[in-house]
C-alpha cells in the first residue's frame, strides 16, 4: 500500500469517527480590538474543531449533523475563523497529513462551499512546499474580507469532502479619525459581532457619532423651567444644545427671568440683572436650601405689581 492510500484511508476512518460523534465550534459573540497583533494556530486535522452548517451551526453552541433539503448531509468544515487586520495564522498539520503532494489553496467562494477543485492553480497555492509540521500563512492571503481554503492533492480525491477546508473573514476597524486619535475618542469602545465584517465604536451615554466624538448634551437636562432642549450634536467639548425657553423665562438655561430688577422683587435674596431685558434673584441660603433656587418674578398688571413665587430643583 502507498503512503497516498495510508493517508486517504487515515483521513476516510477519521471522518467515520467524527460524523458519528458531536463537535461544537466556540466563538466570542462581541470582540474588541485589540491594538497588537494576535496569533491564531488552526490545527489542520480532523479530529477537532469540526462543524458541518457553513452559515448558522459552526458558530453557535451545539451539535453540527444536520440534514439538508436533499437529504444529504452538508459538507463540514474546520470551525470559521474571525481576525482583524494584521493578526497572524498558523496552519499546524497533524502527522497523518504530511504528505509532499498535500498544500492549501486559496478558491471562490462558491467553490468552498461546493468542495469542487477543479485544477490546482500554483499562484493560489499558500505554501511553497509540502504542509508539514507548523506554516506562517503569507499575509498577501489574509486581506480584508473573506478567504476561503480547502486542502488539494496533486492527484487522488479531494479532501475538501471530508471537512479539511477553512474560511477566514479579516476584519478592517472604523474607530479612529486619524492614526494618532484615541479609539472612538476615549467614549467607547471599538467592537464586532461575529457576522460583522468591520469593527466599529459601541459609544458609552452621553456621547454618539461615528468615532464617539459626539456628546448628547441633552442628556444633562440643562435647560431649567421646564425648557426645551434641542441638541445640536456640536463636538463634545463645545456647547451643543439650545433652550427653548416659557415665558417668562430666557436665557441659554431658561434661569433668567425678562424683565429688570425692581424694589422688593426678591424678597429674602438678591436681584441681579443680568441682560438689559432680563435678571434672576439669588436667595438667601435659609430659603434655598442645597438643591433649590427660589426665583421672584415681578409682573405688572392694571398698576398693581403682584409677586409669583417659583421653585425648581437643578
Amino acid at each position: 500500500m502507498t503512503n497516498k492510500s495510508i493517508i486517504i484511508l487515515s483521513l476516510v476512518v477519521l471522518y467515520s469517527c467524527f460524523i458519528s460523534g458531536k463537535t461544537t465550534c466556540s466563538r466570542q459573540l462581541v470582540k474588541e480590538w485589540h491594538p497588537q497583533p494576535s496569533s491564531y494556530v488552526v490545527n489542520w486535522t480532523l479530529t477537532e474543531n469540526i462543524c458541518m452548517d457553513f452559515y448558522r451551526d459552526c458558530w453557535v453552541f451545539g451539535v453540527n449533523t444536520k440534514m439538508d433539503t436533499s437529504g444529504n448531509h452538508i459538507v463540514p468544515q474546520i470551525c470559521p475563523l474571525q481576525i482583524q487586520l494584521g493578526d497572524i495564522l498558523v496552519i499546524s498539520s497533524k502527522p497523518s497529513l504530511q504528505s509532499p503532494e498535500i498544500n492549501l489553496m486559496n478558491v471562490s467562494e462558491t467553490s468552498f462551499i461546493d468542495c469542487v477543485q477543479n485544477i490546482i492553480m500554483d499562484d493560489q497555492l499558500l505554501f511553497g512546499c509540502q504542509l508539514k509540521g507548523m506554516h506562517t500563512v503569507n499575509p498577501q492571503w489574509l486581506s480584508i474580507g473573506t478567504h476561503y481554503f480547502i486542502t488539494v492533492m496533486a492527484s487522488g480525491p479531494s479532501l475538501c469532502q471530508l471537512g479539511l477546508r477553512l474560511n477566514v473573514t479579516v476584519k478592517q476597524q472604523f474607530c479612529q479619525e486619524s492614526l494618532s486619535s484615541e479609539f472612538c475618542s476615549g467614549h467607547g469602545k471599538c467592537l464586532s459581532k461575529i457576522w460583522d465584517k468591520t469593527y466599529r465604536c459601541h459609544c458609552q451615554p452621553p456621547f454618539s457619532g461615528k468615532y464617539c466624538q459626539e456628546l448628547d448634551a441633552c442628556s444633562y437636562k440643562p435647560c431649567k423651567n421646564n425648557g426645551s432642549c434641542i441638541n445640536n450634536r456640536g463636538k463634545w467639548n463645545k456647547q451643543g444644545y439650545e433652550c427653548i425657553c416659557h415665558p417668562p423665562f430666557t436665557g441659554r438655561d431658561c434661569s433668567e427671568i425678562i424683565g429688570q430688577c425692581q424694589p422688593h422683587t426678591c424678597f429674602h435674596g438678591n436681584c441681579s440683572n443680568i441682560t438689559a431685558n432680563s435678571f434672576i434673584c439669588e436667595c438667601d441660603e435659609q430659603f434655598s436650601g442645597k438643591k433649590h433656587i427660589h426665583l421672584y418674578i415681578s409682573l405688572y398688571t392694571n398698576n398693581f405689581n403682584s409677586i409669583l413665587f417659583i421653585s425648581n430643583k437643578i
